[in-house]
């Protein structure tokens, strides 16, 4: 009996430690090594076997990645302090699963960087998405504190047909490369596709 009761729980120990290796321990949403591991998943499910229809479990036409990067992070963190900063991300990972479908995966990619993996959705849906994050955000995201504070957003969006990436490693690279078109070109509080710049 005591034996069972040990083995129950070490399975439940190793279950605690498997989701602290792929969840953000500030978030709750995926961390990086968790987005990998998820995406590279759907990726191959989805789009590998785009031409072999057959043998796909999943019949997905595109696969979108929003990257978002929140701007002047280190001025918020210097200004109104790390709790507030740790406070944005927890308002913006929150924000984020509850705008997103239940099929999309929202992971934290690390620093002030979150990617979304929108799976069916072509460049010009996720784009959309993105736009409506970027405003909803910076209108709805607010602290007590501090009236004057606003988030805003750069955001990069990519998807499998317009970049022609042949991994999901690719394909972030791509969404990565409009956020910082966004950020540092374009003055921040921008969304671009992958597709105006390549």
């Amino acid at each position: 009996m005591d034996k069972d009761k040990e083995i129950k729980k070490l399975k439940a120990e190793i279950e605690k430690l498997k989701k602290l290796v792929i969840r953000d321990e500030l978030t709750g949403v995926l961390n990086r090594r968790g987005l990998n591991e998820e995406l590279s998943i759907l990726f191959n499910e989805a789009i590998a076997l785009n031409g072999h229809r057959h043998k796909r479990k999943l019949h997905v036409d595109d696969f979108s990645i929003i990257f978002i990067d929140i701007d002047n992070f280190k001025k918020i963190n210097d200004i109104y302090g790390h709790n507030v900063g740790d406070l944005a991300l927890k308002k913006i990972a929150a924000f984020l699963r509850k705008k997103m479908r239940s099929i999309d995966i929202v992971g934290r990619f690390g620093g002030e960087e979150f990617a979304i993996a929108m799976l069916g959705a072509s460049e010009d849906d996720a784009y959309k998405k993105a736009k409506d994050i970027k405003e909803d955000i910076k209108r709805d995201i607010k602290f007590a504190k501090y009236k004057n504070l606003k988030v805003t957003l750069s955001v990069g969006v990519a998807s499998v047909k317009e970049s022609v990436a042949k991994s999901v490693l690719e394909l972030i690279v791509c969404a990565d490369k409009a956020m910082y078109e966004a950020k540092h070109n374009r003055g921040k509080d921008n969304v671009v596709r992958y597709s105006e710049i390549s």
